[in-house]
């Protein structure tokens, strides 16, 4: 059996350096046998690595989405049809035995709608669950290939935040508070990435807050100069037939901007066709400066696995969910939205207005962190206990600071457990310690 025909009769994600021992040794020899030996374990890890990607990933097919950018029922793609447009920036990372880079165009700020949407410009428990979900991702590639992989974020707030009519100090703020949950969490495997580091505008990767406010109108300038579309192409690809990806992008645009300014001064007192009028012009903006900023990331970066947070097909990108659901479907970003913990442990991402009179603020470190179901399972004495969401389930119960011990309800901490898939308690001293032990050994 030769080569050729091994390669052309099996999936190459099977192929290991086992198989080759059945090759005709005539055939191959010295260096040649060696240099395809080797190739081919190449192309087995980097299959291995990209089935670890499309294990996080969920598509949809294109022909499923209608006129208006709406999802149909029966949506879902069966695999990730742009495997093969990777493999090649895979397979280059592994033969020079290279961490491989994959990047997320994400985490631009908050929006300006902190009434009915969100709970504040800085980050909450939504983007902590976000951070570690990439983390995870980068971490999981790594056990099967030991250079592993990291996540670039590519932080774009600073190419829609005039857009909106947020400052650009809050988009640096929100940027220091993500470096914070990245460090305070361990999230060894992500890096923030700056357009003015991408773009050579500012050297490096760390920038400081007076270098940021100084560079970002330039910022802008310069990735519209060099990258962004002109009128005519924004219009032929939000049309294109064969590109449905940037058509749900830019009705994604349309719909956020509605709810994000709907308590802001340009739409007040329009009336809804020239509300309409001005959303259009501003999600167009954003189009043709997210257009701009992909390519730039594929010209600058063209060896980088391209993730996206939005519904696609696949073809051009792995479309990943940031938020751990148990079906791996999307839901709102964490920008655009604050998280809701429930009694059984869900994460859902909810607008504020959905929860404010059902669910109780809960906050972490002086700061609006999430909405909790109440519910008397949690009723433990509040002042004492402190219930802790984790990744990517669970709850972490546990003493807050200066308690020494308290009395466990273990018809509560039961109930909890009955209703969370994981229930994590802190060991604690004297009596409660004993009773979570004995409660845990019960599950």
């Amino acid at each position: 059996m030769d080569i050729v025909t091994i390669l052309s009769s099996q999936d190459a994600s099977s192929l290991s350096t086992e198989t080759l021992r059945h090759v005709d040794a005539t055939v191959l020899q010295g260096t040649v046998y060696d240099f395809i030996f080797s190739e081919v374990e190449h192309l087995r890890l980097s299959f291995e690595i990209l089935n670890v990607l499309e294990s996080y990933s969920r598509h949809i097919v294109p022909k499923a989405i209608d006129r208006n950018g709406a999802i149909g029922a029966a949506s879902v793609a069966p695999f990730w049809i742009g495997k093969g447009k990777f493999l090649p920036h895979v397979y280059h990372h592994v033969r020079h035995r290279q961490a491989i880079p994959l990047t997320l165009p994400a985490f631009p700020c908050k929006s300006p709608n902190r009434v009915d949407k969100v709970l504040g410009h800085l980050p909450d428990l939504g983007e902590e669950l976000a951070l570690c979900r990439l983390d995870a991702l980068a971490k999981d590639v790594g056990r099967v290939y030991a250079p592993g992989a990291y996540v670039n974020i590519a932080t774009d707030g600073v190419l829609f935040n005039d857009i909106l009519g947020v400052s650009d100090d809050e988009c640096w703020e929100y940027g220091e508070a993500l470096k914070s949950i990245i460090a305070e969490k361990r999230l060894t495997c992500i890096r923030l990435l700056q357009p003015m580091n991408l773009l050579g505008i500012l050297p490096g990767e760390d920038v400081n807050r007076k270098d940021y406010l100084a560079t970002t109108d330039s910022c802008r300038q310069e990735l519209e100069r060099r990258f962004a579309p002109s009128e005519g192409e924004l219009t032929a690809a939000i049309n294109d037939e064969n590109d449905r990806d940037t058509c749900l992008t830019y009705r994604g645009m349309m719909r956020f901007l509605e709810s994000d300014l709907a308590m802001s001064a340009p739409l007040a007192g329009l009336c809804r066709k020239a509300k309409g009028r001005v959303l259009r012009v501003m999600a167009r903006k954003m189009m043709q400066r997210s257009e701009a900023f992909t390519l730039a990331i594929r010209t600058i970066r063209p060896l980088d696995v391209r993730l996206s947070m939005h519904p696609s097909s696949g073809a051009a990108k792995l479309s990943i969910s940031l938020i751990p659901t148990l079906d791996g479907g999307f839901q709102k970003s964490p920008w655009h939205s604050c998280v809701s913990v429930g009694v059984d442990g869900r994460y859902r991402m909810v607008h504020v207005g959905e929860v404010r009179d059902t669910h109780d603020l809960i906050y972490h470190n002086g700061r609006p962190w999430f909405y909790r179901e109440r519910s008397h399972v949690f009723e433990w004495g509040i002042s004492v206990v402190g219930f802790e969401p984790r990744y990517p389930y669970g709850m972490l119960v546990k003493l807050k600071a200066g308690q020494q011990e308290f009395q466990v309800d273990l018809e509560k901490y039961t109930a909890l457990v009955a209703a969370q898939s994981a229930v994590i308690g802190t060991v604690c001293s004297s009596i409660a310690s004993k009773q979570l032990e004995q409660t845990r050994a019960l599950f």
